[in-house]
């Protein structure tokens, strides 16, 4: 009984171990997702399908603000 609760601890800690390997492996591949200024990015919406996007991502048309890359926004 000692034997298998002994394998039982072991085999936890190789789990744990290697969990925060491949999180470390993830988290340090892709990079924590920032904004470009303290305060984040304007929000607006589209004056065509009302939906909501960063002011970097529409243009301006006509004084209202639109989506720059949406194809289903036309």
């Amino acid at each position: 009984m000692g034997r298998i609760l002994s394998l039982l601890v072991i085999a936890a800690l190789v789990y744990l171990v290697f969990r925060g390997f491949f999180r470390a492996q993830v988290r340090g591949s892709e990079g924590p997702a920032r904004a470009r200024s303290p305060k984040g990015e304007d929000m607006i919406a589209c004056a065509r399908c009302g939906v909501n996007l960063p002011r970097s991502s529409a243009r301006e048309e006509s004084g209202r603000w639109v989506c720059e890359s949406n194809p289903n926004c036309r």
